[in-house]
């Protein structure tokens, strides 16, 4: 993946300090507060945001060829005064998924905890209110649905890679500790 390897090319151990190695440290903090079921529970939360994208995908999907305006009447909707323009919808929208892909990138890099799936699953959402308040959700919805897929599959690699490792150093302890145990059972 995209973690410094610990040896140089002629084999021997590398001596300078891991800058984007795994934070052990952080690990252990996060796992003495929690079991190893908790992180299991951690590792598929990403899998869960993927999959409600999906369904918010086949409500808007459903809704592709209507608009707010089409389906309040038309006093209400004079009383709510316009809806917001297109070009500042994609304008957001184009921040808002280069921002998350930077963000979710340069966690992956530098092997740090990841952020809330919520949060990106949301954003991903409220665009497709948007596009459907302006009107342009049938024109937009394929534009919303990729990068939706593009940056909530990144964000689920982030979660399932950062707990993967939580758990493996978790086991690790507890193999250690067992081992130490049956050597002194032994004696």
């Amino acid at each position: 993946m995209l973690r410094n390897l610990l040896f140089t090319t002629d084999g021997k151990r590398s001596e300078a300090p891991l800058e984007n190695s795994f934070n052990v440290n952080e690990a252990q903090q996060d796992n003495s507060e929690a079991n190893i079921y908790d992180l299991y529970h951690r590792l598929f939360s990403g899998l869960w945001g993927l999959f409600a994208f999906l369904v918010a995908s086949a409500v808007a999907l459903y809704f592709n060829e209507q608009s707010l305006a089409g389906s309040i009447p038309a006093d209400i909707m004079a009383q709510l005064g316009s809806t917001p323009s297109v070009i500042l919808v994609n304008c957001v929208f184009g921040a808002s998924t280069v921002s998350s892909l930077i963000i979710i990138g340069g966690r992956i890099y530098h092997d740090l905890k990841p952020g809330k799936t919520s949060t990106q699953l949301w954003f991903r959402m409220f665009f497709y209110l948007l596009y459907f308040i302006s009107g342009a959700l049938g024109d937009y919805f394929n534009v919303v649905f990729i990068s939706g897929l593009v940056v909530l599959g990144l964000q689920h690699y982030n979660v399932w890679n950062y707990y993967m490792r939580a758990i493996e150093i978790n086991a690790e302890k507890f193999n250690g500790i067992n081992a130490h145990k049956s050597l002194l059972s032994n004696k």
